[in-house]
């Protein structure tokens, strides 16, 4: 029995990454680094849409914790040129999905953008809170007492603004595993 593949450079500096679908378990393979992934332990599975249209998708698989795993549908051949692999990524993607819809009933299954809106201002919430932390340390040096806490306090009251606003921005978009939408994973 052959396992699916679906293959890509992610970047220049990398050699080309395998992920092959064996049995239960998700592999990658870049260079001689291999990573295995038990879909049974799947949190997350979101699948990301171009805003501008194309044929550009982006696979992001979550494992509890820190584990993530990236796919991507173009493979980078050179500095602005990339191939594409949709036909493979979508085959592959549409497989990862039955199988783990099986293994992992409560991961969520999702269409976001490229870049949620909600993910960025989590990134923006985590930069001003570092900011803070920074503007702290600096009340400790000689003559900087009053201007740090200052500038320390405006951070965290826009800090706080903006986790007052997280619970209204839009989760992202629910997805079906069983019935993946044809226009973003063609040919299935």
């Amino acid at each position: 029995m052959s396992a699916l593949r679906h293959s890509a450079r992610l970047s220049p500096f990398q050699p080309e990454t395998v992920w092959t679908l064996e049995g239960a378990e998700l592999v990658e393979r870049r260079g001689p680094r291999e990573q295995r992934f038990p879909l049974s332990a799947l949190t997350s599975f979101r699948l990301a849409k171009p805003r501008e249209g194309g044929r550009r998708r982006v696979l992001t698989l979550g494992f509890g914790g820190r584990r993530k795993l990236i796919l991507t549908a173009q493979s980078y051949v050179g500095p602005g040129r990339f191939d594409d692999r949709l036909a493979s990524f979508s085959l592959f993607a549409r497989a990862v999905a039955a199988v783990a819809s099986d293994l992992a009933p409560r991961a969520r299954f999702e269409i976001v953008g490229v870049m949620a809106p909600r993910e960025g201002l989590t990134w923006v919430m985590g930069f001003l809170a570092f900011g803070v932390v920074v503007m702290l340390l600096f009340a400790f040096s000689p003559g900087m007492l009053a201007i740090s806490i200052e500038i320390a306090a405006r951070m965290a009251f826009v800090l706080i603004l903006l986790a007052a606003a997280l619970p209204w921005l839009g989760r992202s978009q629910g997805l079906d595993p069983h019935a993946l939408p044809e226009d973003l994973l063609p040919g299935g």
